[in-house]
């Protein structure tokens, strides 16, 4: 196990690993995550080989999501706030992502399609505020939600509106102008949504309860329709990283001791079992090279053995994730329950900076 943290004098790793197999040429990037004590951990994958930098940079709040949004990574905190990182140094930076004082209410999200970043914030008189951050983020825009009767705990954004997710309801508003939602009773926790688009009348959102369920809201009847897809708890989920602006053909997730394909079109799923291994965040990165098959890609994430204490890479393909194309011992075993993100290489990762938003004065 790794030896106890000092703050005052920060351990890092920074190594090449030994690959076991090939590591595509066509996975370019970082697999990045961050305990919730602050130790980053971020693999690098170029032209085959991939590196390891491990290092603890004093978060100063449990991370509880991360989101890589315009050349840069924000953490979001247990203690609602949002910190910038630059990865290869410095510490992270504080950002005042809503502006005025306002306290971040949920992980920010980031709509694939667009490049904008989309979160709930509150007040000093706890109002509750959709905002919006674009790309370059040189302005926010916010709307209030006054109709809210509940907290919201998070949302996913469609190509033309948004669903609001809280324990009981479920929202759906315009993606813009004035916020109207309709709300509708769901009787459960909030579930973590994991993508929405629009069928005819409905709306259809994805979504782990932990089961990955299909959930159809009917605003013009105020009803919402669940289906399970996969009844055994799922502890992740995730699209193709490219995004899908209409209905997705499959969704990839991972469990206690399987990963998992999931064929939306034909409802049907399969489990490969890792046992005694257990998985954690996977990824999956688009293939440049079949841009016409927006399923394919690579299947990129971590997998730990209790046994040994130790944690591995793994990467597939994401057409047969049974099969480990790659296979990478990592020098520090990592948390199982760590929240990974892909970030696509750019020059950007290491030397930009994003301002601060402006505020346009709502």
């Amino acid at each position: 196990m790794p030896s106890p943290i000092d703050p005052t004098n920060p351990p890092s790793i920074h190594e090449d690993l030994a690959v076991r197999g090939a590591v595509p040429l066509g996975v370019s990037g970082r697999l990045v995550g961050i305990e919730r004590d602050g130790f980053v951990h971020s693999l690098h994958f170029d032209r085959g080989r991939v590196s390891c930098l491990a290092r603890n940079i004093g978060m100063g709040a449990a991370v509880e999501g991360l989101v890589a949004f315009d050349g840069t990574l924000l953490a979001y905190g247990d203690d609602a706030s949002v910190r910038q990182l630059i990865l290869d140094a410095g510490t992270p930076r504080r950002v005042d992502l809503a502006g005025r004082g306002r306290t971040v209410a949920t992980c920010p999200q980031l709509d694939p399609a667009t490049g904008e970043l989309h979160f709930i914030a509150r007040d000093s008189a706890d109002a509750q505020l959709h905002h919006v951050v674009p790309a370059g983020a040189l302005t926010r825009r916010s709307r209030l939600i006054a109709d809210a009767q509940v907290r919201i705990e998070g949302l996913v954004v469609g190509s033309d509106h948004v669903v609001f997710v809280a324990d009981g309801v479920a929202g759906v508003a315009p993606r813009g102008g004035e916020v109207r939602t309709t709300w509708m009773p769901t009787d459960v926790p909030a579930p973590r949504p994991v993508h929405t688009h629009r069928a005819g009348d409905t709306i259809v959102l994805l979504a782990l309860t932990p089961s990955l369920e299909r959930w159809i809201l009917h605003p013009d009847r105020l009803i919402v329709e669940r289906q399970v897809l996969d009844p055994t708890p799922r502890r992740f989920a995730h699209l193709c990283a490219g995004g899908a602006a209409g209905a997705p053909r499959r969704v990839w997730t991972t469990g206690d001791e399987t990963i998992g394909s999931h064929d939306l079109v034909g409802s049907r799923h399969s489990h490969h079992s890792l046992w005694p291994k257990q998985p954690g965040d996977f990824v999956v990165v688009p293939d440049s090279a079949r841009p016409d098959d927006i399923d394919s890609g690579w299947f990129v994430g971590l997998v730990h053995d209790p046994s040994t204490s130790t944690t591995d890479l793994r990467v597939s393909d994401a057409t047969d994730i049974a099969e480990a194309i790659a296979t990478l011992r990592l020098p520090r075993p990592i948390p199982r329950g760590l929240r990974c993100t892909w970030v696509p290489a750019t020059p950007a990762m290491t030397t930009h900076q994003s301002p601060s938003p402006r505020t346009d004065g709502s």
